[in-house]
Formats: structure tokens, sequence, C-alpha cells
């Protein structure tokens, strides 16, 4: 891979209760490795989302979140000298030009359950938020297979559960780049970003009691039962 040229841009975020700033961004390559340094400014020290994302026309445009990243991103707290290496070569196969890096914070109203593995897959939620009646669900599907696996727009497999017991199915999705009810070859070891959308939710809802996520998987998953391939988080706190 050719080298990537860098230019960082700073971001400022801000919401109703508070105010934090991502400050002090630099970045460096070696090799194929880029390494992005950032402060993230919040003396509560309150959990935050962090997500890198990259620009190819110099900043009008940005990619959704890179997946091959380690170090203070994704669940961290607020800090200095916080650092984001990006593997470039496992993520971009060729690209000879210029980069601008942004790195977004999102504070979160409390942690998220933790990743559940299972026989066929793992699966992490990423990001839970509710605007008016809509809940988006982000989460990373991580295959223990090479194997084909689907999402599915139905009540049992796709299932959020409110305080009164009521039973939601989503409205639409995506498994990756793959719309929902369509079948996606899955790369063992790779997560894919993917998402579940609910509407007509509550809007009082502010935490989701019980959120059942069931992912048909063929070839070396059709051995194992439903259970093997059904994740149940309890208690999601919902972003507003």
């Amino acid at each position: 891979m050719k080298r990537l040229f860098i230019i960082v841009i700073a971001v400022i975020m801000h919401s109703k209760a508070f105010s934090q700033q991502v400050s002090n961004v630099k970045a460096t390559q070696v090799g194929s490795k880029v390494s992005i340094t950032y402060d993230l400014n919040d003396q509560a020290g309150k959990p935050y989302y962090v997500k890198l994302l990259m620009s190819k026309d110099g900043g009008s445009t940005f990619s959704d979140e890179l997946k091959f990243v380690t170090g203070d991103v994704k669940n961290i707290k607020a800090g200095l000298s916080k650092k984001i290496v990006w593997d470039a070569s496992q993520e971009v196969s060729y690209y000879d030009g210029d980069a601008v890096f942004r790195v977004e914070a999102v504070l979160k109203s409390a942690p998220l359950p933790e990743p559940i593995d299972l026989k066929c897959s793992k699966v992490e939620l990423v990001s839970v938020k509710g605007v008016a009646g809509r809940v988006t669900i982000d989460f990373l599907v991580t295959s223990l297979f090479d194997c084909s696996s689907r999402l599915v727009k139905e009540k049992g497999y796709a299932s959020l559960f409110d305080t009164s017991g009521n039973e939601y199915g989503p409205s639409n999705g995506k498994l990756g780049d793959t719309p929902i009810d369509y079948e996606k070859n899955m790369i063992k070891g790779i997560p894919v970003r993917s998402q579940y959308i609910y509407d007509n939710i509550p809007t009082d809802l502010t935490s989701i009691p019980l959120l059942k996520i069931r992912i048909p998987s063929g070839s070396g998953c059709d051995t194992y039962n439903d259970n093997d391939k059904s994740f149940q988080f309890r208690n999601v706190p919902i972003s507003r």
C-alpha cells in the first residue's frame, strides 16, 4: 500500500447538559499503521464511545466507523494523551491520496452490556439511540466461521421488549451492507457493522429490559441449535 498523506482535524462535541472537547489531535504514520493521539476533556470523567472516521475528500464526507482500530477507542473514559492505532492495510487495500481523520466522542448514559460470545458468532452492542419513537441499535457481528448469515425482520428473531412486556419487531435493518432478510457471506473473525431499527417505541423508555437477537447461519454453524445463535441482552440503556 502506498503512503497515506495525513491531514488531521479536531471536532468539538456538545450536548444539552454538558460540553466536552476532543482536542490536541495529532497523527503519525509508520508503514501501514496510523497512530492518532488526542485529549478528551471532561472533568466528570464519564464513559464515552469514541470512534475514528476517515475522509478522502478533504473532510466533506466521512466513512463509517473504522473497524481495524486498537487503543483508546470504543468504550473509554475521558482523559488526556489518548491513542488510537489504525491498521490501514487491513481496511484499505489500496489508496494513494490525502486522508482526513476525525475523532468523535459520544457520552454514554450508562455502560452497554458486555459482548456475548456463542458457538457461531459474537455480538457487541455499539450504540443504542432513541429519537422520538424510533430506537436505532448499532452492533458488531463477528462470525466464528466462514459462513452465510442474515438478520431477520420479525419478532422472535429480533425482539425488543419494553417495561410493560410489550414485544416489538424491527422495521428495518442491515448486516454490513446487506439488507435485512438477505444472506451475507461472513468471513471468520472479521467484525461486521450491523443495525436494527425499531419504530413506535414509547418515548419515555430509557432502558430496554430485554433485547433478543437471533442470527441464522449456515455452513459451519448449521449443526448448532437455535440457542447457540440467539443473543439476549438485558437492561440496555437508550441514549436520547
